[in-house]
């Protein structure tokens, strides 16, 4: 027969390891057996129940209580991880007796990271797969993999804005409305008729200069401007010359043909000249070589080419007017820095010009690239006749960026002759460059 537990008198209050305790244990059978139990091994049993000594399952709200005055710590040697189907809610509210300024603080050091970027902390979308939220260890935030928040704060009145491609910066604010597109105009008249031989092909800005820009048709931003240039027309068959520009002397040295010579040239010397603000090309076939030069007008009237071993030299003359000085001659899109640079821009030109009239003859006009003469698209063909003198055309072309050859050699219009009679330029001239951005555009 089992001992009830309300029959027991004696109580203690403390349990000594070598203590032996007798309980009463359910039979099962409506009664109660008596069994032994050391005080040590009650004592593992009630440590075996503590939520952070056993896996176990939640039947109900836990809470571990720091009595006022203790919290929970992890050693810095372990690590805790969250397994979670549902939700995880945090509610802090720090205690009178945390005199302190965190409500929660992470302290992550990132020594045993790796990786080129190293991420302190981040939340990411486990269905999509995608990063949502990092904090990068040189104090850079990702968003969503897409792009970074500065890790540095702007200057005063600076905005946040980006680039498109992930780069995201402080930048001050530009006054004024967006505009959709600029133009400049050239425009004059020629009271002499200038000849144009037969044979011959006339640039058609080397007729204007800066000077010829019409107010009415040039927007106060994004102005353009005729370059000059001036180019080295190879002779010889073999040796050296050297070539001086603006104070420093580039050796020439020929190799098969003129051409070549002219192409081994650009190749040697096109960077350090390039940095030096003179931009230059070669041009030719075979036994024409050409060196063709495009910066200011006083570096270019410096050039000098002078033989040193064997014949090879070369005479200095602008191509299409055959002075021996730089002549305006083409146009350069600015696009590097400027308020679209990475937009691609369109440009509708608007030429026009006076034939001296008579019997009738055609020529051809043409949108040339400065860095080959190659024509873009193809000829217009135009018209000499007995009745009408003036002559207007429209082309339409683009620039892609900042490697476009508008931007690294520019472009000029060429009206080539070969009828086998002499054509007349004459009266009214001009040349309208109008140029439509992507986007609109603050100056």
């Amino acid at each position: 027969m089992g001992i009830k537990i309300s029959e027991l008198q004696s109580f203690v209050g403390s349990v000594q390891d070598t203590d032996l305790l007798e309980i009463s244990v359910d039979n099962g059978l409506g009664g109660f057996n008596s069994r032994k139990i050391t005080g040590a091994q009650l004592k593992a049993l009630i440590n075996s129940l503590n939520f952070y000594e056993s896996d176990g399952t939640f039947t109900g709200n836990r809470t571990a209580s720091g009595g006022g005055t203790y919290g929970l710590i992890i050693d810095n040697t372990s690590g805790i991880q969250f397994n979670d189907t549902g939700t995880i809610i945090a509610t802090v509210n720090p205690p009178a007796f945390l005199t302190t300024d965190k409500a929660i603080n992470f302290e992550v050091d990132p020594t045993n990271l790796s990786g080129a970027i190293k991420r302190l902390f981040q939340i990411k979308d486990s269905a999509g797969s995608v990063l949502r939220f990092a904090v990068i260890d040189d104090g850079r935030l990702l968003v969503n993999e897409a792009y970074y928040l500065p890790n540095a704060d702007g200057n005063a009145d600076e905005v946040l804005t980006t680039d498109g491609a992930g780069n995201v910066s402080f930048q001050a604010v530009v006054s004024g409305d967006a505009v959709n597109f600029g133009s400049t105009q050239w425009g004059r008249t020629i009271s002499t008729p200038v000849d144009l031989l037969d044979g011959q092909i006339a640039n058609g800005l080397t007729f204007f200069t800066n000077s010829d820009k019409v107010t009415g048709g040039t927007t106060t931003y994004n102005e353009y401007n005729i370059a000059y240039g001036i180019s080295i027309t190879l002779s010889g068959t073999n040796g050296n010359a050297l070539v001086n520009v603006n104070g420093t002397d580039y050796q020439a040295t020929f190799n098969s043909t003129l051409f070549q010579t002219a192409l081994d040239f650009v190749s040697t010397h096109e960077t350090a000249l390039n940095a030096d603000n003179v931009r230059i090309f070669a041009l030719g076939s075979g036994a024409d070589g050409r060196l063709r030069f495009c910066s200011s007008e006083s570096i270019l009237n410096g050039i000098t080419i002078t033989n040193t071993t064997g014949d090879l030299s070369g005479t200095i003359a602008n191509e299409f007017t055959g002075t021996s000085t730089a002549s305006p001659d083409h146009i350069l899109v600015p696009y590097s820095g400027t308020a679209y640079d990475g937009q691609r821009l369109q440009h509708n030109f608007r030429v026009n010009f006076g034939i001296v009239t008579g019997s009738s003859q055609f020529y051809a006009l043409s949108l040339r690239r400065y860095e080959d003469d190659s024509i873009i698209g193809s000829e217009i063909q135009i018209q000499r006749n007995n009745d009408v003198e003036g002559v207007q055309q429209n082309f339409i072309s683009y620039t892609a960026g900042s490697t476009d050859p508008f931007v690294l050699g520019g472009f000029y219009f060429a009206l080539r002759n070969d009828t086998g009679q002499t054509a007349q330029i004459t009266s009214a001239i001009g040349i309208l460059v109008q140029t439509y951005y992507q986007k609109p555009t603050k100056f």
